[in-house]
């Protein structure tokens, strides 16, 4: 049986195309446990999307100071469709990366809505609110 063969093609000049992409900074962060995050791969990777840039080579995401709530929404359903929780003693795993809290913010009466194409009435309230506030609105939400 022959392999497939897959590649790309691009007609007009090789340079141009590398143009286009944005080179994808590495970077660290120190989050508020003291635990260090690398972030960035140092290639010319980044394309630009509707929620911001995000990087053809490690994953990258750098987003825009104010994305459209469609884009949001669009990039929260697709994230949630991988969505993966593993525990292992006392750890908690998101998508294989350790976190510590909550393992899902999002109550079970509203993952129904993530087959929906639009942004339902509550998402800007989940992405502005912290765990606690966003409780107290579903509780306003559930009985108007």
């Amino acid at each position: 049986m022959a392999k497939i063969r897959i590649s790309r093609t691009f007609i007009g000049d090789e340079s141009s195309e590398k143009r286009r992409f944005k080179f994808c900074l590495p970077a660290s962060f120190e989050l508020e446990t003291g635990e260090i995050l690398a972030r960035g791969c140092g290639k010319y990777g980044l394309y630009e999307t509707d929620v911001g840039l995000h990087c053809f080579y490690c994953g990258n995401y750098l987003y825009l100071q104010e994305p459209s709530l469609n884009a949001m929404w669009f990039h929260f359903r697709l994230g949630r469709e991988y969505w993966r929780a593993m525990y292992s003693r006392d750890n908690i795993f998101i998508n294989g990366v350790p976190v510590t809290g909550l393992v899902d913010c999002l109550p079970r009466c509203l993952v129904s809505d993530l087959v929906e194409p639009n942004p339902p009435p509550w998402f800007p309230y989940f992405i502005v609110y912290d765990g606690p506030q966003f409780k107290r609105y579903l509780e306003k939400y559930k009985h108007a």
